[in-house]
């Protein structure tokens, strides 16, 4: 458990680059971790008093949707009123994204970036950011780092995709073998004073990946949580060093087994957030409560039915985000895809944000899977999760087809030429069994359906 006195004693470690109003930005959201629940209320309501009503006046879209709703509810005394509000949609954004945008910013805001979404779920979802919307991420990251004890001295590697990594002055990517110089941690921005960082092509061989870490010997390291694992595999043929204070898996869902399984590569802890591409970093998961605290100076999460109200504690629900920090194409209530449980109560961490449980996938690749699927691909999930490393050691990828006549099939992708019988698992009619790189699984069930995870 944390306190604002102790969290206030690890903020001096962090420097600001030139600006100290980027030190206030940071002090000023330390202090709102700790806003009792009547403190938070307030700056709730008066967040989505003030969005709601330039949303109405600014879009033609919010001017239509939300004609009509009484004055009481747009006063937002309660922010449970907000659920009196339409629930946005990504199909809403592709189809009537002109009519979402604002037709004026205030005074000092302007159209500074295009994003989109990765479009895994259907055609992407095109918003716009302004200048203040873009400047948040770097204080979110530094607000993660502070709560998993990064020390911003300490020397970060980067291995990621090279569209993500610096260019050369000719404009080059980082090419296979090459190592990229950043000019401080990914995100910092020249927001804070951090340490050496360096880049390195995910395209690069796991191997070589491993043994470039091996001899860099970083303090920490961001990248996919499927490069981390495939890392993790990878050691178990030559150790990776043990030089690691803490790794941040970014832009994939980190699965519970696959943070055991590099934890314990790496013996390190793992940083995970939720983020969106349409909004930025939404939430940051706690280490101690093992929930995900909301960045709710510029958002709000809701966990919802498929009628847009709120689930109980403990029952899972979709993610709709309310984003305060964007006026250029306002989210409210933006239905994005995702699922999680609903939490209640205090945080052990003892920092009062609000938050949210597990983020359980997306609800639109499991909305036609027959019943009882997913409890027959948990059984492969946790099998493979649970393997000796030696066993697991040339894996890299799964896959599991289910056909019409109800019958599954593993596949998997090895590192070794061969893979030999490395399991076999019985649980009454399903059996699982792995050898070459293909097994089969049998199972009488109903129609077919392909669920696939990387790993």
């Amino acid at each position: 458990m944390t306190t604002r006195e102790e969290e206030m004693r690890v903020q001096e470690e962090w420097r600001a680059k030139g600006d100290q109003r980027f030190s206030a930005i940071s002090d000023e959201l330390l202090i709102g971790e700790f806003l009792s629940p009547s403190a938070r209320r307030v700056r709730h309501s008066n967040a989505l008093k003030t969005l709601v009503n330039f949303a109405m006046s600014e879009t033609d879209y919010y001017a239509k949707a939300l004609e009509g709703l009484s004055e009481s509810t747009l006063a937002f005394e309660d922010p449970a009123t907000l659920a009196e509000l339409p629930v946005l949609t990504k199909a809403d954004i592709q189809l009537k994204g002109e009519s979402l945008r604002a037709r004026r910013l205030p005074k000092g805001q302007e159209i500074a970036q295009k994003r989109q979404s990765s479009g895994t779920t259907g055609p992407p979802t095109v918003v716009y950011h302004t200048n203040v919307s873009r400047s948040v991420s770097p204080f979110v990251k530094q607000r993660e780092y502070r709560w998993f004890r990064f020390e911003p001295e300490g020397v970060m590697a980067s291995i990621r995709l090279p569209s993500q990594l610096p260019r050369s002055d000719g404009g080059r990517e980082t090419g296979i073998g090459e190592v990229a110089l950043l000019e401080g941690w990914p995100f910092m921005d020249g927001i804070f004073e951090t340490g050496r960082a360096y880049g390195y092509s995910v395209f690069n061989p796991v191997e070589h990946q491993r043994d470039w870490l091996n001899e860099l010997e970083p303090d920490y390291l961001t990248s996919y949580p499927e490069s981390l694992e495939h890392l993790a595999f990878a050691s178990a043929e030559v150790p990776l060093n043990q030089s690691f204070k803490g790794l941040h898996a970014i832009s994939e869902m980190l699965t519970p087994g696959m943070a055991r399984h590099v934890e314990s590569a790496f013996g390190a802890p793992v940083v995970q957030n939720y983020g969106l591409n349409e909004v930025g970093i939404v939430a940051a998961k706690c280490r101690e409560g093992g929930r995900y605290h909301v960045h709710d100076e510029f958002a709000l999460v809701e966990i919802t039915n498929d009628d847009g109200l709120p689930v109980a504690p403990g029952d899972t629900g979709r993610i709709l985000v309310t984003y305060f920090g964007n006026l250029a194409l306002p989210l409210i209530r933006y239905d994005t895809g995702d699922l999680a449980e609903a939490v209640a109560g205090e945080c052990p961490c003892g920092r009062s944000l609000p938050g949210f449980g597990e983020i359980i996938g997306r609800y639109s690749r499991i909305a036609h899977l027959p019943e009882g699927t997913l409890g027959n691909v948990a059984v492969l999930r946790d099998a493979l999760d649970e393997m000796a490393p030696e066993m697991a050691a040339p894996l890299r990828k799964f896959q599991v087809q289910h056909y019409r006549d109800g019958r599954f099939e593993l596949r998997l992708v090895s590192a070794a030429e061969s893979v030999r019988p490395i399991a076999r698992l019985s649980l009454g009619a399903l059996v699982v069994g792995t050898g070459l790189g293909r097994a089969g699984l049998e199972h009488r069930a109903g129609r077919r359906h392909c669920a696939r995870s990387g790993r």
